[in-house]
């Protein structure tokens, strides 16, 4: 299977590298194609395209960790990245994009803003697969994303990336999986589970600072309850979880269609009269 390895966190991040060395160990075609740059908390954006007019800058880079792996650096975002190499700029379109392996969860309602979760999340609208892969940041049981300076297992999650990859060549097109992982060795892993979004976000609040322009963010997360099967409880507990995830879709709600229905009478009623006045 040919796989795309990307990140959100630059091409030297050695999340990245594990994960690629890991796919190409198991028999994959792994071409690693990822920013050049930091680009965390860029969801699924492309950036503005106004500013693209002389192409994305592209360079062969060497970083450690991935012997013999062909690896790119792109001056783009991961879902540009993405977009590019579905396109066919890189040769061959991938079968399967993975992106991380990212030092900190990707869960709850945060997965929307997330540039890991963001790259495979834009492999479905080419009909491919998409894995997300992300490792808890600091000690386990700690709920926290702070780095303590404990070893972060990243060979634990590409082992366990490795596993749904093979199953996600079979998948129906446009599956598209997000993998969290506790800071543990594999033999330490309590086991596999699937768990549901938590309704928590990692920003809890947010203040204006006094004496500037400036805006401080309250970091957080839910706490632990009975029967709470969702991302961020279950991966604080020891399990590693994943959650099948669904690109853009429409909204069928009834109550949502009914307000659309009542608003589209309302602007047809309003362009009747615009026509109106302009006879």
């Amino acid at each position: 299977m040919r796989i795309l390895v990307t990140n959100d966190d630059g091409f030297d991040a050695p999340g990245l590298a594990v994960l690629a060395r890991a796919f190409a160990e198991a028999g994959h075609d792994v071409l690693v194609v990822a920013p050049l740059a930091e680009a965390s908390g860029s969801g699924a954006g492309i950036g503005p395209l106004r500013a693209m007019g002389g192409g994305i800058h592209v360079e062969a880079v060497a970083p450690a960790g991935l012997g013999g792996i062909k690896a790119l650096a792109a001056d783009a975002l991961p879902a540009l990245i993405v977009i590019t190499a579905c396109l066919g700029a890189f040769g061959p379109p991938p079968d399967l994009v993975a992106s991380g392996i990212n030092p900190g969860r990707n869960v709850g309602r945060a997965v929307l803003h997330s540039g890991t979760v963001g790259a495979a999340l834009t492999s479905a609208q080419f009909g491919l697969k998409g894995l997300a892969t992300s490792i808890q940041a600091g000690s386990v049981p700690s709920p926290y994303e702070t780095y303590d300076g404990s070893h972060t297992h990243f060979e634990s999650a590409a082992a366990l990336a490795v596993t749904f990859a093979a199953h996600l060549e079979r998948a129906p097109a446009r599956t598209v999986l997000n993998l969290n992982v506790p800071n543990l060795a594999l033999g330490e892993i309590r086991g596999v589970r699937r768990g549901s979004l938590a309704t928590s976000g990692l920003i809890l609040a947010a203040e204006a600072v006094k004496g500037g322009p400036r805006v401080r963010f309250h970091l957080g997360v839910s706490q632990l309850g009975d029967g709470d099967e969702s991302d961020e409880t279950l991966t604080q507990l020891g399990w590693a979880v994943v959650t099948p995830l669904a690109s853009v879709t429409e909204d069928r709600r009834p109550e949502v269609g009914d307000m659309v229905a009542t608003a589209m009478g309302s602007a047809s009623r309003f362009l009747e009269t615009a026509r109106g006045a302009s006879k």
